[in-house]
């Protein structure tokens, strides 16, 4: 069998945007390639783990499409999207490895299949669905257990600012500082700001993006992990950020700006350079293309 190799690109996307635990996620223009070949023996250092993450979820398609005598399978991360660092590195490598293989099969998943395989495998969807369709994608998980989204464009001229810092933050450990319940009053709060971040959003009202992006139901345990969180995010609002939040599980901290995108970065990086927390800023703007299939033979 002649090897056949194809190549994927998919966004980096910024999750919960604050209040939307497990529900809204941005899809960010940041990008991570992964190249899958099958059937050429390569010789290669240890994967990373996102690349075999990737590698699992090609095999798992392709055995069930083609049985379990499959040639070598390998898969090459370019590095574009920091890995354990709340930017949606393992919604990556499983849409990324789902459109790879299907793209090898000669039968691309389209948007829909993509979204329910990737988030069964992902087990939520915050990240999956901007990945998928890019933009800001609001989803959630039907009672037949298939996920339902929908998903709008960003106001013009919205910049994410992240400061990323060198610390990885696994997702499961950050669920573990999560509590089992949470108090009538805080649930409001945060259906309440989701509800408003949605709208101002969609009707590009920004002055409300700083009261939209609060948090009362992870982002205040996490910051336990991420002490930074705070002096991070109120350095960012002084200097014009019209909001602010934990990426994802962390420890990203997002930013969203308009004007003074570039200030609102240098605020954060001199916070954190004042906390000794090593770490880059990176400005971006949304996404609105999702995964695509880029390259193949």
């Amino acid at each position: 069998m002649a090897p056949r190799r194809v190549r994927v690109r998919v966004p980096a996307t910024s999750a919960n945007l604050g209040p939307g635990f497990d529900c809204l996620g941005l899809a960010l223009d940041l990008w991570g390639t992964l190249t899958v070949t099958v059937g050429e023996a390569t010789a290669t250092a240890q994967p990373s783990p996102l690349e075999a993450l990737a590698e699992a979820v090609v095999r798992r398609l392709l055995e069930r499409e083609e049985g379990p005598s499959l040639p070598p399978v390998h898969v090459s991360y370019d590095g574009g999207v920091p890995v354990a660092r709340g930017l949606g590195a393992s919604a990556i490598a499983r849409v990324g490895g789902l459109l790879a293989a299907s793209a090898l099969l000669g039968c691309p998943l389209d948007g829909e299949a993509l979204l329910q395989a990737a988030a069964e495998l992902e087990g939520h969807a915050d990240n999956v669905a901007p990945a998928v369709f890019g933009g800001l994608q609001v989803v959630v998980r039907r009672e037949d257990g298939r996920y339902l989204h929908l998903g709008l464009t960003p106001p013009p001229g919205l910049r994410a600012v992240l400061f990323v810092p060198d610390q990885e933050m696994l997702t499961s450990e950050s669920r573990q500082v999560l509590p089992e319940s949470v108090s009538r009053a805080d649930a409001v709060y945060n259906i309440g700001r989701a509800a408003l971040l949605v709208a101002a959003l969609a009707s590009g009202r920004r002055e409300a993006l700083a009261e939209a992006t609060n948090d009362r139901l992870h982002q205040p345990y996490r910051a336990r992990l991420f002490p930074p969180l705070i002096p991070l995010l109120q350095a960012a609002r002084e200097a014009g950020a019209l909001g602010g939040y934990l990426s994802g599980a962390g420890p990203t901290v997002c930013a969203l700006a308009a004007e003074g995108a570039e200030a609102v970065a240098q605020a954060m990086a001199t916070v954190a350079r004042e906390m000794d927390v090593p770490g880059r800023t990176i400005v971006v703007s949304p996404s609105l293309r999702g995964a695509e299939v880029v390259g193949g033979s």
